[in-house]
């Protein structure tokens, strides 16, 4: 099956590790020129060096999104390599764990800067082009916590932060899905992810647990019984930022093997 995605520009926030390096790798072998931007430039070169060696077409961009000024230095330079962006993933992971009466007001802050702000950065960025040839693709991995907070996971900041996204990403899917535009918003749930481990493991130290019994309490909790793999969820972001894809917008789509408890 093919999905329309020869030649297009793919700009993948979080594109050098765990979901968003699925993402960057399929959406190449799609046939999109990518551009991989993280903070870290060791996992970036190792990505671009990836999707290269696979028949690819990769850049690599060392920058941090949650920052306007290195969201224009990044499109800037995408724009330099490819072109102005067709296809947009974002995806910033949220703050350190934290209860209510804990988190400052600094905090609350600090994590819809760093999740809702770096959406509006990037769109503000790559929208007017999208628009101006009437197709384009703008894609969150967010997490199911966004709509059912999970009991007993301390990130009261990161979940309120992540709810406002996906109200920013259905505003912006009404306003621009004439032009082509779909506007996407994937609630994800645990996924096998180095930075999912971490978190698990600081999880387990303040229960007093082992990080592997941890994981394997929090499987059973999962109807599929098993964590999610990383190209699990970029098969169906890959999808919707396709040509196929054109339909389906202004969603939260939930990706976590049945564990959301709403029917609808």
């Amino acid at each position: 099956m093919k999905l329309g995605l020869d030649g297009r520009v793919a700009l993948v926030s979080g594109g050098s590790k765990g979901i968003g390096r699925a993402c960057s790798e399929m959406l190449a072998a799609e046939g999109c020129r990518v551009v991989v931007v993280a903070r870290g430039s060791e996992a970036i070169t190792e990505t671009v060096a990836a999707i290269r060696a696979a028949g690819g077409t990769a850049e690599g961009v060392s920058a941090d999104l949650t920052r306007e000024a290195d969201v224009q230095r990044a499109v800037a330079l995408a724009r330099e390599a490819f072109g102005a962006p067709d296809i947009v993933i974002t995806n910033v992971h949220g703050g350190d764990p934290g209860d209510f009466l804990e988190d400052s007001a600094d905090v609350f802050i600090e994590s819809f800067q760093g999740l809702v702000m770096s959406v509006v950065h990037l769109a503000r960025a790559t929208l007017p082009h999208m628009r101006e040839q009437r197709w384009g693709r703008l894609l969150t991995i967010g997490t199911a916590a966004a709509k059912e907070p999970a009991p007993g996971l301390r990130l009261m900041a990161a979940n309120t932060a992540r709810a406002g996204v996906v109200t920013l990403n259905k505003q912006l899917a009404d306003e621009f899905a004439a032009f082509g535009i779909t506007v996407n918003t994937l609630a994800t749930g645990w996924i096998a992810t180095e930075h999912m481990r971490d978190q698990v493991g600081k999880m387990a130290a303040a229960k007093g647990m082992a990080p592997d019994d941890l994981l394997q309490r929090l499987s059973r909790g999962v109807p599929i019984q098993r964590m999610g793999r990383p190209e699990e969820i970029a098969s169906l972001a890959t999808y919707l930022c396709s040509e196929l894809g054109g339909y389906l917008t202004g969603c939260l789509i939930p990706v976590d093997g049945g564990a959301h408890r709403a029917a609808w």
